[in-house]
């Protein structure tokens, strides 16, 4: 086995487990009721604002906050800025920019590279999801990434190439400084934190 072969076999056992050791917290994720709710056949406007003003205050909290501290190892950032999506949407779905300036914005606690990469993981990650969340509102609210839905369009035909990018750098990086477990666990505690953000915007 090359060197070259060795290494790639390394990166995708640790993907495989990275995604095997979250998969508890982002089946919880998927089971929150304002997760459930954009999924709805009967989804309204109301309820896909709702779920964008949650995601707005985690996505700018992960651009100001976790961007500058890992520009260094996922080097394209300057093209996965989405928090401007979600203002375009929220403004063609009839909120106002004082609306849009008053909401909670969330407040990221890490300490490492490591752990700033396993948040990233899972905001990046929603991109996936994104795609399968924009059929549904474009069918039922007849929304499109020109009005209304650009955030969940987000990096369009070039999503599934920016994933493997970021997947790339990011095992990459754990290889380098065998920080596996720091990228998993803070992974883990993102879910979590988004489930419970969710909830608490979801009853407010």
């Amino acid at each position: 086995m090359s060197e070259a072969t060795a290494l790639d076999t390394e990166q995708e056992l640790f993907f495989k487990r990275l995604r095997q050791e979250t998969a508890e917290s982002h089946q919880k994720l998927e089971d929150n009721p304002l997760s459930k709710a954009i999924l709805s056949p009967s989804v309204s406007v109301k309820d896909y604002q709702t779920y964008l003003t949650a995601l707005f205050g985690l996505t700018i909290a992960c651009e100001d906050q976790v961007f500058p501290v890992i520009s260094h190892v996922i080097t394209d950032l300057p093209g996965r800025y989405k928090s401007r999506l979600i203002i375009d949407d929220l403004l063609a779905t009839g909120l106002s920019e004082t609306e849009i300036d008053a909401l909670p914005v969330y407040r990221f606690e890490f300490s490492t590279v490591a752990e700033a990469l396993g948040i990233m993981y899972v905001l990046e990650g929603s991109t996936l999801g994104g795609k399968i969340l924009y059929r549904h509102i474009h069918e039922v609210l007849g929304l499109v990434p020109e009005n209304g839905a650009s955030y969940f369009w987000g990096y369009g035909a070039q999503t599934g190439n920016l994933w493997k990018s970021f997947i790339s750098s990011l095992t990459q990086f754990v290889d380098e400084y065998e920080e596996r477990d720091g990228v998993i666990d803070s992974a883990k505690k993102t879910f979590t934190i988004i489930d419970n953000w969710l909830g608490q915007t979801g009853r407010s």
